[in-house]
């Protein structure tokens, strides 16, 4: 007869929920208890398919066999008699999450002055927590501890990535990407290691590696199906294969994935997102749009989904918005609209003066570049010298930005 139980709802928050997952971290804790019993015969408790298919359906009556009930203790943390009894009322979601992580104020902290500041105001700061609260956490834990370790580890190694990267040390940022993915396959979610892919197919098309891209995107989606679904995450990843099948000009492919990517987003309005899933919301999928839309030529639409973003992103995503201005500009510069391009560009030049962010200046010197043929207009030519004087500010800027080379968690 089936039921529902605690074990159900158990493995659940504890994203233990799918088999091979279940029985990679059964197996460890079996030779956990092994050792702390002192008991060898303990090392050799397993799982049957059947019979964790009668244990997430509740199909059964009393607890199982012993030894099995002692790893399953140990694993899960509460008694047998508990686990097969009725489940308890939820509490509030975040009080979940915080209860499975300690990490999860210092990843909203991170990502709030990262946003805000850029990565070089932040990098630093990052590896030290990184190094003194993260890492040390991953030594002497039981299974389900140190399956969130592994991800606690993975988001906040993949943020380091992406703050490296904003600091224009894209080496040390590809390290903390591939130490990041481990982390992910070592939680045990298939999810955790998609979010870092996602990442890292961004990260590749930063570089001029579209084909590369497009097969880490591919990656991220192959194992978010293996995995409890996360609509936001999907719908980033079809965003991260249409830009750079963009970039590509496999123009037909490129739409088809932007529209699977708002599909997805569509969905997430009523789908849980775990805290520790990097953000991508609809200002995001705009941004995004924009930009592919951008490189296959589609001005008008390029331009209106740009608009977009900045009308859903406020003030306090200044770096968001400065990387949206550009678009903006760059689109309009290409439909010859210099005028209005030009008026998009001084309100940049106003706000983003204080971005520790390499990105924003190598875009704002591309923005530049597609100026410099109208340089015989008075207003570009204004622009023009204004960007000059933001150049040299931010060069000094950064300059004070130190960021250590090979420093990799």
């Amino acid at each position: 007869m089936r039921r529902a139980t605690r074990f159900r709802q158990v493995v659940h928050q504890r994203r233990l929920h799918l088999f091979e997952s279940f029985c990679s971290h059964f197996v460890r804790a079996a030779h956990e208890v092994a050792q702390l019993d002192e008991n060898a015969r303990l090392a050799t408790a397993m799982v049957s398919r059947s019979a964790w298919d009668r244990w997430m359906d509740g199909d059964i009556q009393g607890t199982p066999r012993a030894d099995t009930c002692r790893v399953l203790e140990h694993l899960l943390g509460e008694p047998a008699e508990v686990l097969f009894g009725p489940p308890r009322p939820a509490p509030p979601r975040e009080e979940q999450e915080k209860a499975l992580s300690p990490h999860l104020d210092a990843m909203a902290s991170f990502r709030l002055a990262d946003r805000q500041l850029g990565g070089g105001h932040v990098y630093n700061s990052l590896l030290l927590y990184l190094r003194t609260e993260v890492t040390t956490s991953l030594i002497g834990l039981g299974a389900v501890q140190g399956a969130e370790a592994f991800r606690d580890a993975a988001v906040l190694t993949e943020m380091a990535g992406w703050m490296a990267h904003d600091s224009g040390r894209d080496t040390v940022a590809q390290g903390h990407f591939l130490s990041a993915l481990r982390f992910g396959q070592a939680a045990g979610d298939p999810s955790v290691a998609a979010n870092v892919e996602a990442g890292m197919s961004h990260l590749a098309l930063q570089g001029g590696h579209a084909d590369q891209a497009v097969e880490l995107a591919r990656s991220g989606l192959d194992r978010l199906r293996a995995a409890e679904p996360v609509p936001v995450l999907a719908a980033r990843l079809h965003a991260m294969k249409a830009r750079a099948l963009a970039r590509g000009g496999y123009a037909k492919q490129a739409q088809q994935c932007l529209e699977s990517a708002r599909e997805e987003l569509a969905a997430a309005d009523t789908a849980l997102v775990p805290d520790w899933v990097a953000p991508f919301d609809a200002a995001a999928l705009a941004s995004e749009a924009a930009s592919i839309l951008l490189d296959l030529r589609i001005l008008p639409a390029a331009t209106d989904e740009a608009n977009r973003a900045l009308k859903l992103r406020d003030a306090s995503r200044a770096r968001s918005r400065s990387l949206g201005q550009i678009t903006l500009a760059q689109s309009l510069i290409a439909q010859d609209q210099v005028d209005a391009a030009c008026a998009v560009t001084h309100d940049l030049l106003e706000t983003c003066q204080s971005l520790g962010s390499i990105r924003i200046s190598r875009d704002l010197a591309d923005l530049r570049t597609a100026l410099e043929p109208y340089a015989s207009s008075r207003q570009v030519k204004e622009v023009l010298d204004h960007m000059t004087v933001v150049a040299r500010h931010r060069r000094l800027l950064l300059a004070s930005l130190t960021v250590t080379e090979g420093s990799q968690v």
